[in-house]
């Protein structure tokens, strides 16, 4: 395990470099200093906002701080489900198993609670499991901060609406490099939130092999938090004479769709994943695609000053600290976009959203079957939620 988390850094690092710049490090804040920040973080935002309640609680519960998060509940039930590789038939494995859990609880939560305008989503354990698993609990802790607050932010705001919008850009793709595909795909009225887990966990709840997740992340670690998605229409183009076996049918080629391919051709799908970067980076595919993500999604902002991960290639000085403090103040502002425009799921025709109306529910309870986290997390998305609602359907 060692010497795989040693190549996997040698590929992070060299890869990183190519791509444009040095990884910068980050020194963890001693944890007093953290609880004093987050006490009076706390503390002005009840004074702000009037909250007599939190001031009282603040009160009672003195330095320490020690305030459960909104969100622990569902962190606590999502990491009894993880690890399940491990096996359980002696009490020595049972030990290591509930080892590892609370481990992964505490790596979630640090993060959570370091930045508390962060929002939990399921399959946001599967991200923090595979860190652990390569870098250990300490490391992992650092490496979840990072990827929560550059990579996977648009996911862990309050509704799923940022995502389902890196989603529709993959529509896009399509239509410019596989007319055919899409074309298809329009016929089915089959919209683009199939990949859903691929996109929020990099693949790691439905790819089986450990060492094909590893190179994945290794891949999307060094771009655009965009990468995913090309990596995305990659995997759907790959499949195609595939594709196009299946009756031409909404649920059918959902179904089809939705499940990763195991035994694929990875080194190939990353290289036509990288093509498609190169030849419609992500602000050149928003203005191609007429459709605009938010100016403070990790995807605008990933190469900006203050709110990069990587540091200029010509920069003489060692590599700097990360400071999270700009994109803490990002997720603080509302969000806008360079073009007013409705939700993700109101820019489709209204004969494959009238399907899905119909679906959906069918859809997502099979999904849940078979890979969990995108159903999970539709049914527990208050953008999902109010589509139903005004669809009455519940």
């Amino acid at each position: 395990m060692a010497r795989q988390s040693q190549n996997s850094y040698r590929k992070k690092r060299s890869a990183s470099q190519a791509a444009g710049g040095t990884l910068r490090q980050r020194r963890p804040k001693p944890k007093d200093v953290l609880e004093k920040e987050k006490r009076i973080r706390l503390l002005d935002e009840a004074i702000i906002s009037g909250d007599i309640e939190a001031l009282r609680k603040l009160s009672v519960t003195g330095p320490d701080n020690n305030i459960p998060h909104k969100d622990e509940d569902q962190v606590r039930l999502d990491v009894i489900r993880s690890f399940t590789h491990l096996a359980t038939d002696t009490n020595s494995r049972q030990s290591v198993k509930r080892q590892k859990q609370d481990e992964l609880f505490h790596v979630i939560m640090d993060v959570l609670k370091r930045h508390p305008k962060l929002a939990y989503y399921q399959g946001f354990h599967d991200v923090c499991t595979c860190l652990m698993t390569v870098l250990g609990k300490e490391a992992a802790i650092s490496a979840a901060e990072s990827m929560a607050m550059f990579f996977f932010r648009d996911c862990m705001l309050d509704n799923l609406e940022p995502v389902l919008d890196q989603l529709s850009l993959m529509t896009a793709l399509l239509r410019l490099e596989d007319p055919e595909v899409q074309e298809f795909l329009d016929r089915s009225d089959t919209l683009p939130f199939f990949p859903l887990s691929w996109v929020i966990t990099w693949c790691s709840h439905d790819l089986q092999d450990f060492d094909k997740i590893a190179r994945i992340y290794d891949f999307l670690l060094c771009f655009n938090p965009l990468m995913s998605v090309y990596l995305t229409a990659a995997v759907i183009m790959s499949r195609r004479e595939e594709l196009f076996k299946v009756e031409c049918d909404n649920a059918m080629v959902h179904t089809f769709l939705a499940k990763f391919p195991q035994n694929v051709d990875l080194e190939r799908i990353i290289s036509r994943a990288h093509e498609l970067y190169m030849t419609y980076p992500p602000e050149a595919l928003q203005n191609r695609a007429a459709s605009w993500l938010d100016e403070n999604s990790c995807v605008n902002t990933f190469n900006k000053p203050g709110t990069r991960l990587y540091d200029d290639n010509d920069e003489k000085v060692p590599s700097t600290l990360v400071d999270y403090g700009p994109i803490d103040e990002l997720l603080g502002r509302p969000r806008v976009k360079k073009r007013k425009e409705s939700s993700a799921l109101s820019k489709y025709p209204p004969s494959a959203l009238h399907l899905y109306r119909r679906n959906m529910i069918a859809m997502a309870a099979f999904s849940a079957a078979s890979m969990g986290t995108a159903a999970l997390l539709l049914l527990n998305s208050a953008l999902f939620r109010e589509w139903l609602n005004n669809t009455g359907l519940r």
